[in-house]
C-alpha cells in the first residue's frame, strides 16, 4: 500500500466522469489517497453528476479531499492563489508522510506541491491530459487579451513542472510529440466495457418522443472546442430525405449557444437538449442513438486529444462520426467515419442511416476492438506502476 497524493485540475466531486475517476476507481481500495483540487463552485446549479452513482459514493469515502478554496472563485484565480492555499494545505496534512504525488493536469498548484514534495524526498508523476497552454489560449474564462500572455506563462510552468517532475504520463502519441522529454510516457484513455455497453431499451426513446427517427448524438460538454455548427447545417439538409433527429447529451457554458444556433438553421424540432445528465445514466442515452458525433473544432487542442467518448461510444456498439484530428485517427484508423464539413456529415448520416449492416458491423467490431484494446482495469495498472516507481524508499 503506497500513500498517494494527488494534485488536481479537477473536482471530483463534481466531475465523476473523466480519466482521474477511473484511475480513483482503482487505487482508492488498494491506496491511502488524499486529492487537493480546485473548488468547481460553478456546476452547483446542474444535475449532479454524481446521482445515483454508488461506485462514487464508495470512492468518495476511500478519498481525503482539500480544495484550494471554498470561495466563489474561478478556476484560473484558484490556481494562482494555490501559492498560498496549496502550501497552507500540506502543512495541515503532513506532507512529508506520503509516498509519491501525482499531479493531475495541473499547473500553477501542482507546481507548487511538486516543489515542496521534492524538498522532502517525495518523487511526482505528471500526467498531461491535455494541451493546457493551448487550452489557455483559447479558454473563455480568460479575457482575450490576456490568452496570449497566459499561453506563454502556462507553457514556461508546464516546462517546470516536467523539469520536477520523475515520469511524465500523456493521454497520446501527439500529446508525447509535443512535450518533447526522454520522461514522456503515453497511458491511453480508456472504458470500461461493463459498464458502457448497449442497453437494449425502447422506453427512452418514447420519452424522449424519438419513435422510429434515426437519431445521430453528442454526448458531453459543450466547451469552446466543440462546433456543432456544421451538423446544424447537415441536419438541416437531411431531414428533407429522411425522418431525423439530434440528441445532445451535455451543458455547460456552450449550451445556450448551441440552442440558438439549432434556430437559426431551422431545426429546433428535430435537435433535443437535454442538458447534463447523471454519470449512471450516459449509457442509456448512448444506447438511444443510432450514430455518435465527436465534432471537434479542428485544433491543437483538439489534435493533441484522446476523448473519453470515442471509447464509450465505440463500447456501446454505436458507429462513430468524428472531425478527423491526429489522436482520434492514430487510435482507430478507418474503425469509424469521419466528417468536418456540413457536406460530409450530411452524407455520412445518409450512408448509416441507409446501411444497417455497416451500422452493426461498426458497432460491434467497435466494441471488440476497445475491450481488447482501452480497458482501464489495464490502464489504470500502467499508472500504478509509474507511481510505484517513484514510490520513497524506507528510511
Amino acid at each position: 500500500m503506497m500513500k498517494i497524493l494527488i494534485t488536481s485540475i479537477v473536482d471530483i466531486e463534481q466531475t465523476a466522469h473523466g480519466r482521474l475517476y477511473r484511475l480513483l476507481r482503482y487505487l482508492a481500495p488498494k491506496h491511502e489517497i488524499t486529492v487537493i483540487s480546485i473548488r468547481d463552485w460553478w456546476k452547483a446549479g446542474q444535475k449532479s453528476v454524481g446521482e445515483g452513482n454508488r461506485e462514487l459514493d464508495e470512492i468518495l469515502k476511500k478519498v481525503e479531499i482539500k480544495h484550494l478554496t471554498e470561495k466563489k472563485a474561478s478556476p484560473v484565480i484558484q490556481e494562482l492563489y494555490s501559492f498560498k492555499t496549496a502550501s497552507s494545505i500540506l502543512k495541515d496534512i503532513n506532507y512529508k508522510s506520503f509516498d509519491a504525488h501525482l499531479n493531475y493536469n495541473s499547473l500553477v498548484s501542482g507546481y507548487v506541491v511538486t516543489k515542496k514534495l521534492k524538498g522532502a524526498g517525495i518523487k511526482t508523476v505528471y500526467d498531461v491530459a491535455d494541451d493546457l497552454p493551448e487550452m489557455i489560449k483559447t479558454s473563455p474564462q480568460i479575457p482575450s487579451f490576456m490568452r496570449p500572455v497566459g499561453g506563454f506563462i502556462g507553457q514556461a510552468v508546464l516546462d517546470e513542472n516536467i523539469k520536477n517532475s520523475e515520469v511524465v504520463t500523456v493521454a497520446g502519441r501527439y500529446l508525447k510529440e509535443e512535450l518533447k522529454s526522454p520522461k514522456v510516457k503515453v497511458i491511453p484513455n480508456g472504458v470500461d466495457t461493463d459498464i458502457f455497453r448497449y442497453a437494449p431499451q425502447n422506453d427512452l426513446r418514447q420519452d424522449l418522443s424519438l419513435d422510429e427517427a434515426f437519431v445521430v448524438g453528442y454526448m458531453g460538454a459543450l466547451r469552446e472546442w466543440i462546433d456543432l455548427e456544421p451538423v446544424f447545417k447537415a441536419v438541416k439538409d437531411a431531414k428533407e430525405k429522411i425522418d431525423l433527429k439530434f440528441l445532445i447529451v451535455g451543458g455547460e457554458e456552450g449550451y445556450k449557444k448551441n440552442k440558438e444556433l439549432a434556430a437559426k438553421y431551422g431545426v429546433e424540432k428535430e435537435t433535443l437538449f437535454i442538458g447534463a445528465v447523471p454519470y449512471t445514466k450516459v449509457p442509456e442515452y448512448i444506447s438511444a442513438m443510432d450514430a455518435c458525433l465527436i465534432p471537434f473544432r479542428k485544433n491543437k487542442v483538439s489534435d493533441n486529444s484522446c476523448p473519453l467518448k470515442l471509447f464509450e461510444y465505440m463500447s456501446c456498439e454505436k458507429p462513430v462520426i468524428s472531425t478527423r484530428i491526429n489522436e482520434v485517427e492514430h487510435i482507430v484508423g478507418d474503425r469509424i467515419l469521419y466528417a468536418s464539413t456540413p457536406e460530409e456529415y450530411k452524407g455520412q448520416i445518409l450512408r448509416l442511416n441507409n446501411d444497417d449492416k455497416m451500422r452493426n458491423v461498426l458497432g460491434s467490431e467497435g466494441r471488440v476492438f476497445v475491450k481488447e484494446n482501452y480497458e482501464w482495469a489495464g490502464i489504470t495498472k500502467d499508472f500504478e506502476t509509474a507511481l510505484d516507481s517513484v514510490k520513497k524508499k524506507a528510511a
